[in-house]
């Protein structure tokens, strides 16, 4: 029997590494008080290595099949597109907290996680914007008498 193919083995070596070693670059794991830090980390992370289209959905996915000699075979562009897409939604899921996985559950692309856990924990969100609110009056110049 052959020896199974490394589905990476068509990328550069350095995004190879990248997605090997993702969750060793994150420092912390996303929790629900850490998402502009932890999110700021694996954005420069994949930005680095010009994989941050999949998370930001800029990357589509090219159609599963083409025509080849009036046939309909599936697309070489859309096996590597995928096997890339899952291994960067494997390496999110690598990298956010126990408390935070049950809510990662049922996406099928990163970019659709990615999409799912910033409006979740992004922090710019009605209440933080109250309370920043109320904070900033507390710093109101009082005129002099």
């Amino acid at each position: 029997m052959a020896a199974p193919s490394d589905p990476l083995a068509s990328l550069p070596s350095g995004v190879k590494l990248l997605l090997r070693s993702l969750h060793n670059l994150i420092p912390e794991k996303l929790t629900e008080t850490n998402y502009p830090a932890w999110s700021l980390n694996v954005q420069t992370a994949l930005s680095a290595n010009l994989l941050l289209g999949w998370i930001g959905g800029h990357e589509a996915a090219p159609a599963p099949t083409i025509s080849k000699n009036d046939k309909t075979v599936p697309n070489p562009e859309y096996t590597s597109w995928t096997i890339v897409d899952t291994q960067i939604r494997a390496c999110l899921l690598a990298v956010i907290s126990p408390s935070v996985h049950k809510h990662a559950r049922g996406f099928t692309t990163s970019a659709a996680l990615w999409d799912a856990l910033a409006a979740r924990y992004n922090s710019v969100s009605t209440a933080h914007v109250y309370q920043l609110r109320t904070n900033s009056t507390l710093f109101v110049k009082v005129p002099k008498l």
